[in-house]
């Protein structure tokens, strides 16, 4: 098994950290590789340099310099790396942000859960999908209702 890129993007300093320790906490050392940014500016740029065979990119909605909806669009927008799953994960439940996540090419949308355990699940979740058979489903978009 190929080690697991995640890539998360926040400007939340005390979502990065439950983010990381949630990561930590249902990983085997060594078999995950977390790569976090304050902000989504190079985000992309990381993801191109690093060119992970087996990833996955988190993304905020809210951040300053470039919005979560503005790096999917550029993600989607990269030969290299078009197909690469991205999820959001935001604090909004509006349907509106959800029905455009789901339009601009994102794999799932997920709102940040409140407890450490209900993130670990939703790690855990991700983490045994298979990436190359995935398609997206309209009816199973929210990983976290």
């Amino acid at each position: 098994m190929s080690k697991l890129s995640i890539f998360y993007a926040d400007d939340d300093d005390d979502d990065l950290m439950f983010f990381n320790d949630a990561v930590e906490s249902v990983t085997d050392k060594g078999l995950v590789k977390l790569h976090i940014h304050k902000n989504g500016e190079n985000l992309v740029d990381t993801i191109k340099e690093n060119k992970p065979q087996n990833g996955v990119v988190f993304l905020d909605l809210n951040m300053p310099k470039k919005s979560g909806f503005q790096i999917l669009k550029e993600i989607r927008c990269e030969p290299d790396i078009n197909n690469f799953p991205v999820i959001i994960y935001s604090t909004s439940a509006d349907k509106s942000d959800i029905d455009l996540s789901l339009n601009l090419g994102a794999n799932y949308y997920a709102v940040k859960p409140h407890n450490f355990s209900d993130l670990m699940k939703m790690i855990q979740n991700v983490m045994t999908i298979n990436w190359n058979n995935h398609k997206v489903d309209i009816n199973n978009f929210l990983l976290i209702k």
